[in-house]
């Protein structure tokens, strides 16, 4: 029988990652809670578990996107040489952090489709010396 995730290891769990950690990081490092593929499958299985999971996720989201400020705002090495591979650390670091952000919160902090900017089609039209703009 595989073993179940408590309610209150998924609560740590969640409160673990908005704080930015990684699940893998936390299951293998606490003695008391699940692994992390114990932990996905109930995630998967459970709609309450899911939601959290899925809320956790966008609020570590958030924290990346501070790190990434830091990254940037940090100060980098007198010597030249090693300022120019710092600068090239730190953009791949962010340029990965922005694309799991991206990933992992479409449609924003809230995660309502609402909230997302819509694409859209405009459609011009020219007859008789006039134009007309429809947005489909």
């Amino acid at each position: 029988m595989p073993t179940k995730v408590t309610q209150e290891q998924m609560d740590i769990i969640c409160d673990r990652i908005a704080e930015g950690e990684s699940l893998t990081r936390i299951c293998d490092n606490t003695k008391d809670l699940p692994s992390w593929r114990t932990v996905l499958r109930h995630v998967k299985d459970d709609e309450d578990a899911y939601t959290k999971y899925r809320t956790a996720r966008s609020l570590q989201c958030e924290v990346m996107r501070d790190q990434i400020l830091d990254l940037v705002n940090a100060e980098l090495p007198a010597d030249p040489k090693l300022a120019m591979a710092e600068v090239q650390r730190r953009r791949l670091q962010a340029d990965h952090m922005d694309k799991h952000i991206r990933q992992m919160q479409p449609l924003g902090l809230r995660d309502k489709a609402e909230d997302k900017q819509q694409a859209g089609q405009i459609t011009l039209t020219w007859s008789d010396g006039n134009v007309t703009a429809e947005a489909g």
